[in-house]
């Protein structure tokens, strides 16, 4: 009797299970199902489902630290909704003291269990609907942040606060990569990969190019979009496996390629050591088999204990960033630009960066002076003869010496990076400067009063020039859904942004407008030099 009660209870209850309404707007992943963690609604009234912290591959922890991504994520149970605060999900974060962004320099936090994504999609967006794709690769100066901090490089919102119907919708993905130690250890070792940040960032744009359409994207129209960081590993990923590596987009919008030339990976070895040495390891094996904590101590000791890197990048010298590992990438990007080595199935490119990049980011006191320390942080065996040569090529004043420093920083790190890029892909990439005052690294895409791609209104994101700022924003959404790039009012005399082509064409940013010509020589210039020392078997690089 006892038996057949608790028989019919269960059928009772599979019953009850079974009558269960559909969640609305739930998407099934075979894996996970999500709910919208929330409903945003525009000042335009536009309203967007938020689907939050989206695994889009394994927890990296244990056997899986210093190696590609595993997929597909692990299997989840019941609904998910995503509603976790970006401090636990973002990966394990440390931001050097120095960083100008009070709230968190000098700080730790994340945890490895971070390889998660957000969709963002117009509420009555379904699938089959074949909505264009922009996925955001987030900066980070490869060291802090993660996909919920577009705030500080962008406002995604801006672009949907329009009145929109289905011929005018998109979808927006951002995701999380690891980053400092977890995500550029240099592969010395042969038991692990090296910039594992940008297999993982590979790994999330596979993700949206496999699901999306269950969103009411597709997986044809993705726009891979990012700035500083973000943009370096879309770099890095245009010269992956030589240019043979199938990517899972075809358009790129990158904003400040920020690619420090730091490859010799001999030279990376005292990162490498240290780490160890912070772990008590003597080797990577050893460092899968320590808690998360002490992970967790050593990346905050390495970034915010010891002298920045200098030259563009954080923590002991010299610093994380993306390495020549032999593996994703065989040598120096400026050699695999020059070499054509690049991915042919890149069809049309936006490449950008600041005026000033350098402004803030450099080591900029006791100039001209120290200019070949300066150098030599990225060059190291770099001759006199050859600093001396560079050093002419650049214009400043007596009374503004340390202009020479924000000028170099800006070419080695962000400008010469952008000119390779544009001149490898000319016949399909386009180019612009962003000189509106002052011009510093990120001011193009960032939530400041001279935002410009990311517009909302002048009470959420004041401008200077409205004019300018809408312009902007349409150049951006017709990338996004591969249009003609056309020019929206006076400011020029072009009906569409050309190409840098073979004349060299580029769009100046000012505060008056868009203007459309070639660059100063001088860059050009100067980047050919710089070119040339860095692919200098004698370098050092």
């Amino acid at each position: 009797m006892i038996a057949y009660i608790s028989f019919a209870s269960a059928l009772t209850f599979v019953a009850v299970t079974q009558s269960y309404t559909r969640p609305p707007h739930l998407v099934d992943l075979g894996y996970a199902k999500h709910v919208p963690t929330w409903t945003n609604i525009t000042p335009a009234g536009t309203e967007l489902l938020n689907y939050n912290n989206i695994r889009y591959a394994q927890t990296p922890y244990g056997e899986l630290r210093f190696r590609k991504p595993k997929t597909p994520p692990s299997y989840e149970r019941g609904y998910q909704n995503g509603d976790r605060t970006s401090w636990v999900t973002d990966c394990i974060s440390s931001a050097h003291p120095g960083v100008p962004f009070p709230l968190i320099n000098g700080s730790t936090w994340g945890s490895e269990d971070c390889l998660f994504l957000n969709v963002i999609k117009p509420k009555n967006a379904k699938e089959g609907d074949k909505l264009p794709v922009l996925h955001w690769v987030v900066g980070s100066a490869y060291s802090f942040g993660g996909k919920d901090w577009t705030g500080f490089g962008m406002n995604t919102y801006g672009l949907f606060n329009r009145p929109m119907n289905l011929t005018d919708q998109f979808i927006i993905v951002t995701h999380n990569y690891r980053l400092g130690t977890l995500g550029w250890l240099p592969k010395l070792e042969d038991d692990m990969n090296g910039n594992v940040g940008v297999w993982d960032t590979l790994s999330a744009i596979k993700w949206t190019k496999e699901h999306i359409h269950k969103f009411g994207g597709d997986a044809n129209r993705i726009t891979a979009i990012g700035q500083s960081a973000g943009a370096g590993i879309l770099t890095w990923l245009l010269l992956s496996e030589e240019g043979t590596l199938t990517l899972p987009f075809e358009q790129a919008w990158i904003s400040s390629p920020a690619i420090p030339p730091r490859y010799n990976l001999e030279r990376s070895r005292t990162v490498f050591d240290f780490v160890l040495n912070a772990t008590g390891c003597d080797n990577v094996e050893c460092m899968r088999k320590v808690p998360e904590s002490t992970i967790r101590t050593a990346n905050k000791l390495i970034m915010g204990q010891v002298p920045s890197a200098g030259g563009g990048s954080l923590g002991l010298d010299p610093g994380f960033t993306p390495t020549v590992d032999g593996e994703l990438v065989s040598e120096l990007p400026a050699a695999g630009f020059a070499h054509g080595k690049i991915n042919e199935g890149i069809k049309k490119l936006v490449v950008a960066t600041t005026a000033f990049e350098g402004l803030g980011l450099s080591s900029d006191y006791d100039m001209p002076s120290r200019f070949p320390d300066l150098v030599r942080a990225n060059i190291p065996n770099a001759s006199s003869k050859s600093i001396a040569t560079l050093l002419s090529t650049y214009n400043f004043s007596p009374d503004r010496p340390e202009k020479l420093a924000w000028d170099y920083v800006t070419d080695i790190v962000f400008g010469c990076t952008a000119l390779n890029i544009v001149q490898a892909y000319r016949d399909r990439a386009r180019q612009y400067l962003f000189s509106v005052p002052p011009a510093t690294h990120g001011m193009d895409l960032s939530c400041e009063p001279n935002l410009d791609f990311f517009y909302a209104d002048n009470a959420t994101t004041p401008v200077v020039n409205l004019e300018t700022a809408l312009s902007s924003e349409s150049y951006l959404l017709q990338f996004i859904f591969g249009e003609d790039l056309k020019a929206l009012g006076p400011e020029s005399d072009l009906s569409e942004w050309p190409v840098y082509g073979e004349d060299e064409i580029a769009a100046n940013i000012t505060a008056g407008g868009y203007t459309f010509g070639p660059l100063a020589k001088e860059a050009q210039q100067r980047c050919a030099y710089i070119n040339e020392m860095l692919m200098d078997p004698q370098s050092g690089v």
